[in-house]
């Protein structure tokens, strides 16, 4: 426990510049380019780490382009913030060629290389790079990016450590143990519940050291919603752990593991986040 909040205590204080010149500045500044840069090197990493997990991070035809999707669409992301749509478009584009290619390397590779690994790893890969392109996507949204993109990060580790704290104290029935052994039905229950509760305290708090409005019903519903998700984003990456015998992602964070240990809530969040703020604003 103490190893784990040594590296939390470090790792915040790491990231807390990248976090406080996140703002998007003139093309110029190079500032502007601080905060994207720190997403891409955390979503490449990332990605190492789930080719590592599948044994195909040697395997070059599949991973230089997840590497270099990984660095490119966060960046990607703040020097196109004008043009949303277009990014969108070279984003769907960028995916379905890789499909494609993906495809292929299966056909070619047929009997030498593990089918469902390579479209597993294709699969989680997408979903990390959309997930942390997503994160600078809500940074820049326009009046209120500053508190949207804190949300995936505050909501999952509040879930999680109440996951927890809830778990220990009454936890009785297990959760999935298959895939988790530690975790509870109340431990769960907990976890979203102190993140509705959370969110709520976020908007009163926002809304009254900011010149915003809070939606506090869409607040209240996401942040059960949040919960869930979140929770759900630990479990798949816990499962696929499992089933390839491995303990933790990485050794990037000692206590904690390696990057996907840490983020695997928060890049659930952060998709989801960004679907609920499309349609429903959360702040105004």
């Amino acid at each position: 426990m103490k190893t784990r909040i040594l590296t939390a205590v470090v790792a915040i204080a790491g990231i807390f510049p990248f976090f406080w010149f996140s703002d998007p500045v003139e093309a110029s500044n190079p500032l502007n380019y601080l905060f994207p840069l720190l997403i891409s090197l955390i979503a490449f990493v990332s990605v190492w780490e789930m080719l590592h997990c599948l044994q195909l991070d040697k395997s070059y035809f599949v991973s230089i382009p997840l590497y270099l999707a990984g660095l490119a669409f966060p960046m990607l992301a703040r020097v196109m913030r004008e043009n949303m749509r277009e990014y969108t478009r070279i984003a769907v584009l960028t995916a379905m060629v890789l499909a494609i290619y993906m495809f292929a390397f299966i056909v070619f590779r047929f009997g030498k290389q593990d089918m469902g690994k390579v479209a597993l790893a294709f699969m989680t890969c997408f979903y990390i790079v959309a997930a942390n392109s997503a994160v600078i996507v809500l940074r820049d949204t326009e009046g209120v990016g500053r508190f949207l993109f804190l949300i995936p990060f505050i909501f999952s580790w509040v879930t999680d450590s109440f996951a927890y704290f809830c778990g220990r104290l009454f936890g009785k029935h297990k959760l999935i143990p298959t895939v988790s052994p530690k975790k509870t039905v109340e431990g769960a229950i907990g976890g979203f519940v102190f993140c509705a509760i959370t969110a709520v305290l976020y908007g009163l708090i926002v809304g009254k050291c900011f010149d915003v409005t809070p939606n506090y019903l869409v607040l209240g519903i996401g942040g059960i919603v949040i919960g869930v998700v979140s929770q759900i984003g630990d479990l798949v990456m816990s499962a696929i752990k499992r089933e390839v015998g491995l303990k933790d992602y990485g050794w990037m964070l000692p206590g904690h593991g390696g990057l996907l240990d840490r983020f695997d809530s928060s890049m659930a969040v952060t998709v989801l986040v960004l679907v609920i703020s499309s349609y429903f604003p959360i702040f105004s």
